[in-house]
C-alpha cells in the first residue's frame, strides 16, 4: 500500500516521509518540531533530518515564532506549497482506490477509529 504510493512520489522527488511533512504544512501550517512529529509521525531527530533535506530543495523554510522568540516554526515555501498541491490529487486518488467499496459511513467510522488508535499509540510513550 505504502509501497505503491512511495513509487508514486518518486517523480516529485519526495520520499513517503518528506511528504507526511509537507502534507502536514499544507493543512496546519507554521508548526512547530514537536507539532510536526506527532502530525507527520515521526520522532524529533528523523524529523531535523527530513526538514534538513526538504530546507535544502528549499521547499520548506525555518522561521523564528512572532509570539516566542525561542520557538522556531516549519513551513512550507511557495515552491513546497505548489509542490504539495500538485501531489495532493495523486495521493487522493490512491486513497480513493483503497477506500473502494466502503460506504461514506465506513470511512467516517475506519477514520475515527484510527484516530483513536493513533492517539492510544501516543500514550506508549509514557510507558518507555
Amino acid at each position: 500500500m505504502g509501497n505503491a504510493f512511495a513509487k508514486a512520489l518518486k517523480p516529485f522527488g519526495l520520499n513517503l516521509s518528506e511528504w507526511r511533512v509537507c502534507a502536514s504544512l499544507l493543512y496546519v501550517p507554521h508548526q512547530t518540531l514537536s507539532e510536526l512529529s506527532v502530525h507527520a509521525t515521526s520522532d524529533i531527530s528523523a524529523l531535523s533530518r527530513i526538514i534538513d533535506r526538504l530546507e535544502s530543495q528549499e521547499l520548506v523554510k525555518r522561521e523564528k515564532s512572532t509570539t516566542d522568540g525561542r520557538s522556531i516554526r516549519i513551513a512550507l515555501t511557495s515552491k513546497g506549497d505548489e509542490l504539495a498541491l500538485r501531489i495532493v490529487p495523486v495521493a487522493k486518488q490512491h486513497e480513493s482506490v483503497i477506500l473502494t467499496d466502503f460506504t461514506a459511513s465506513d470511512v467516517q467510522v475506519l477514520r475515527a477509529m484510527l484516530l483513536k488508535l493513533y492517539e492510544n499509540a501516543g500514550a506508549l510513550d509514557d510507558l518507555a
